[in-house]
């Protein structure tokens, strides 16, 4: 099971940033168009268990290519970041996928996120520049670790890189776009 080593900064401007990471070598890997939507059930509910369930229908915005993915994610592992730990997979059929949760008795919740996600990469960190609908530009900065020890390794590695961009640890958000979204909402 892969964990996630991820940090989230909200941003004036996405293509400053750009430039700043393509400058600290990083290379523009694709421009995609996301649709995630997350359920919950009665019976388990995700956000008590700090933990989210998604289905993510996914265009490239160049080659026109869609896919999609279910996605479930563990609770927070630290007070500084957004690490924790990831199962992923892709569908082909993300309508029965969708059935089979409602049959389980998980239900879409009321709010998609809904973003335009420029992916950089550098190799080893994957930067995703969002422009997400209702909400703003962000960055997010993230390792995929093999083991929950190289964790604050991994941290490390991205803090050097927001500090390189202008940035610092201090100024990112451990909210997620799903939460943010609700709470604009009231």
């Amino acid at each position: 099971m892969a964990l996630e080593a991820e940090i989230k900064i909200p941003v004036n401007d996405l293509e400053i940033v750009i430039k700043r990471l393509k400058q600290e070598g990083f290379q523009e890997t694709e421009v995609c168009r996301e649709e995630d939507t997350y359920f919950n059930s009665p019976y388990y509910d995700m956000k008590e268990k700090d933990k989210a369930l998604r289905i993510r229908r996914s265009r490239n915005m160049q080659t026109g290519e869609e896919w999609a993915q279910l996605n479930c994610k563990g609770a927070k592992l630290d007070q500084i970041s957004m690490a924790r730990k990831e199962l992923e997979t892709e569908i082909r059929e993300p309508e029965i996928i969708e059935g089979i949760l409602k049959e389980l008795g998980f239900e879409p919740l009321s709010i998609q996120v809904i973003k335009t996600r420029r992916t950089l990469s550098n190799g080893e960190i994957t930067a995703a520049a969002d422009r997400v609908e209702g909400l703003g530009e962000f960055l997010e900065l993230e390792i995929i670790a093999e083991r929950e020890n190289q964790r604050e390794e991994c941290l490390e590695k991205i803090s050097r890189v927001l500090r390189a961009i202008g940035y610092k640890m201090e100024q990112t958000v451990r909210t997620s776009y799903l939460s943010m979204l609700f709470g604009k909402r009231g």
